[in-house]
């Protein structure tokens, strides 16, 4: 990484076990009421079951064409829904460990010279709170996630974002998550790509998708 000047993370299963400590299913049967009164046409639950986040985003690219940037209606909606879902994951986040290494990680590579940020399907407070517990939340910045109403990855929208705000181009940053959808994300974006896997088929998968490299814990990332 000696030539990376800024390196974006994602934050669940990538710094953070957040996915076990929220209780997603609680999360559903609020999230699914509240986007059926707004109007959200049935085949979206028909098509996501299970899943908050791919119904989000599906129902975020529902409304993308009426969403006006100057916060409308339709935006307020979709405000309303990662809203939602946020309160889930704020509920949970206190309890959400770091996986090996990624703590020191973000410090070594702040010592060493380079940004950090993170870009990520969780919200952004969720996020911050989280590194305001870890003493990382004044060395941590941009902070990208789903309360942007940006698309969700593998859409490359936030990580082009995140990008704008840090004011570093596409060839002096990287990105560092632990799925499929953040590795293609990252090849839209232009940027090279680090993998955290924590299992063989993972490892693998990343690797098919363009990996650059893939690591099994954040503890195991240079910073050389």
């Amino acid at each position: 990484m000696s030539d990376i000047s800024l390196v974006l993370f994602d934050f669940d299963n990538t710094l953070a076990r957040l996915e076990p400590v929220v209780d997603w299913a609680a999360s559903r049967k609020e999230l699914e009421p509240m986007m059926r009164r707004a109007g959200a046409p049935d085949p979206l639950f028909k098509r996501f079951p299970k899943g908050n986040l791919m119904l989000y985003d599906a129902y975020r690219a529902h409304l993308a064409a009426m969403v006006r940037k100057d916060g409308g209606e339709h935006a307020a909606i979709l405000r309303q829904a990662s809203e939602i879902i946020e309160k889930f994951e704020l509920q949970g986040v206190d309890r959400a460990e770091p996986l090996e290494g990624a703590v020191e990680l973000v410090r070594k590579l702040v010592k060493a010279g380079k940004k950090v940020g993170i870009v990520t399907s969780n919200s952004s407070k969720t996020v911050t709170r989280w590194l305001k517990k870890h003493g990382l939340d004044d060395i941590v910045r941009p902070v990208v996630g789903r309360d942007s109403l940006l698309p969700l990855k593998p859409a490359p929208d936030m990580i082009e974002k995140a990008l704008a705000i840090a004011e570093v181009p596409c060839d002096r940053a990287c990105y560092v998550g632990d799925t499929v959808g953040d590795c293609a994300a990252a090849s839209e974006a232009g940027v090279p790509f680090f993998g955290i896997a924590g299992s063989d088929a993972v490892r693998e998968a990343l690797l098919s998708e363009g990996a650059a490299k893939v690591f099994s814990s954040p503890a195991e990332v240079s910073t050389d």
